[in-house]
């Protein structure tokens, strides 16, 4: 059966191999993104891709492109919300719109269309895959509107899993460190770091996504993948690893 697939943030990395593999697998696919440009090059590449240029931080934004996706798809069987905005925080003074903006890109917008999207997801016993982050549990200084952001999409997954089910199936992967390009170039230290020996690739992520899509006892969860970092614990002058204090 060919199904209706929504991509937040489709124009590239995990967004555009999500894209991508569902093509591939038979489907139909209609994604939204707010560079023009790069949406519509990727758009006329491929049969059956759909391209609405639109911000998911704005709400008629959102209801233009799920009545767009009706349109052409037909019918919507999967949400994939992957779209997010990186900010600074509050040591560099990231005021209250500031961090607003990057909660409405990346977690009212998920909310928002789940619930666009509610009567058709439920009618065809659909899916909707949230991507937060490793962030969403641990954290670097100054990334306050990020880690609130990707933390708030962990719970907003296990809540629509209840509110929805056993109708619509939803859940959420965790990535760590992608080279979303697939064109950055890595130390021997960078690699070295990630216990599965390797920086992850956009195809990691958007491989999860469509497994999860096919099993029907999966719900509720978030997956991490991030190459084992997030499982290994360092202390100072441990595996090379020292911290230097700046003795003020």
């Amino acid at each position: 059966m060919e199904r209706g697939i929504l991509v937040t943030g489709g124009a590239h990395g995990i967004g555009k191999q999500t894209c991508i593999d569902f093509l591939e697998a038979g489907d139909k696919v209609c994604f939204i993104d707010f560079n023009k440009d790069l949406g519509e090059e990727f758009s006329k590449k491929y049969e059956n891709l759909y391209f609405y240029h639109g911000n998911v931080s704005k709400s008629d934004n959102l209801k233009g492109f799920v009545e767009f996706a009706k349109e052409k798809l037909g019918r919507i069987d999967v949400l994939v919300n992957n779209a997010c905005k990186g900010n600074k925080g509050i040591l560099s003074d990231l005021d209250y719109d500031g961090f607003d903006y990057v909660l409405s890109v990346g977690l009212k917008a998920p909310y928002e269309l789940s619930r666009l999207c509610k009567e058709e997801l439920i009618k065809n016993k659909g899916r909707i895959i949230n991507i937060a982050s490793s962030r969403a549990f641990q954290s670097e200084p100054d990334s306050e509107a990020y880690a609130s952001t990707k933390g708030g999409i962990v719970a907003l997954t296990h809540a629509l899993a209840m509110s929805l089910g056993p109708d619509v199936l939803v859940n959420c992967i965790a990535p760590g460190w992608i080279d979303v390009d697939e064109s950055e170039s890595f130390s021997k230290e960078d690699i070295a770091a990630l216990p599965a020996g390797k920086v992850g690739t956009p195809k990691d992520i958007s491989s999860m996504i469509l497994f999860l899509c096919k099993h029907d006892f999966i719900t509720g969860e978030t997956f991490v993948i991030d190459g084992g970092m997030s499982k290994r614990m360092i202390y100072h002058n441990d595996w090379n690893w020292k911290y230097s204090i700046d003795d003020k």
